[in-house]
């Protein structure tokens, strides 16, 4: 079973209209970005209230370590990662749909972005689900596939807008600039968190009892080090939130439909996707087909 244009073979068939999804989908970055920033906002008011992370700048996994701001974090990520998935596959279904005939770079940039894209987001549930005090080598590789991810996708769909045989939804063009600037930005501060964090963590000297690598002291040897790490950290995740709001014009225009299609006697979930924008109500639809 795959994915296929809708073709004169299936003109017998029966559709029921079932139920469709407009503009709403449209905000789904924004949900995106509320459920990553607002949930680190909570646990990072919990873990701070209850002393679990350092008030400047901790490691955002730092900030969900400890229960009950664990609990939240785990929640919030995994709510975000299944949204993550559904944009990253509607933008994929839409560049398929602007670009039918398009040559064979542009099909495996795109396919190579929704691939990416996956890894990021899975690389988000795992950070959710193992914290580093309790499994911490699994929770690196999901922290791992979570930026290398996000930011090769970032690359991937930048580079998009600069072809000069790819059809968008809107005037994608006009984000190209930005979202590779964005993608740049995601580069150096993935390599400078990464720098950083190993410089600071074979410096480290405890000043006092009290000081550990979740609860640095300013007097700590490697602290400033530590703390250019542990902000670029923050940086890479605003700049990925950042260029996935750019999708949200994009997906504005999007109708997403499930229909049932009655084949040879028997019925099956069809879903589609259509661009329901004032200039273009008629474009050909993706539907599933047994």
């Amino acid at each position: 079973m795959s994915y296929s244009a809708m073709t004169n073979n299936i003109k017998c068939s029966k559709t029921k209209h079932v139920q469709g999804f407009g503009s709403l989908l449209g905000y789904l970055p924004f949900l995106l970005t509320i459920l990553i920033g607002g949930g680190i906002i909570i646990c990072y008011c919990v873990a701070i209230s209850l002393k679990h992370v350092e008030p400047a700048f901790p490691y955002i996994s730092d900030t969900g370590t400890f229960p009950p701001e664990s609990c939240i974090f785990t929640l919030c990520l995994n709510c975000a990662a299944v949204v993550a998935l559904a944009i990253f596959t509607l933008k994929y279904l839409h560049i398929i749909q602007y670009n039918r005939d398009a040559s064979r770079r542009v099909r495996i940039v795109n396919k190579a972005a929704l691939i990416t894209g996956y890894v990021s987001a899975f690389g988000i549930m795992i950070v959710g689900a193992f914290q580093e005090t309790n499994v911490l080598a699994v929770h690196v590789i999901g922290a791992m596939m979570a930026f290398v991810g996000g930011t090769v996708y970032m690359f991937l769909i930048a580079s998009l807008g600069f072809m000069r045989d790819v059809n968008f939804a809107v005037d994608e063009r006009k984000y190209a600039k930005a979202r590779m600037i964005m993608a740049v930005v995601s580069l150096i501060s993935f390599i400078i968190m990464m720098v950083c964090t190993n410089i600071s963590l074979g410096l480290w000297e405890p000043y006092d009892d009290n000081s550990s690598r979740l609860l640095w002291n300013s007097r700590d040897k490697g602290y400033d080090v530590h703390l250019v790490a542990t902000a670029f950290e923050w940086v890479m995740a605003l700049d990925l939130l950042t260029f996935l709001m750019t999708f949200s014009a994009e997906l504005h225009i999007i109708q997403l439909q499930c229909v049932l299609v009655r084949q040879n006697g028997n019925t099956y979930p069809s879903p589609t996707i259509s661009d329901y924008s004032n200039t273009n109500r008629n474009l050909l639809q993706h539907e599933y087909q047994p």
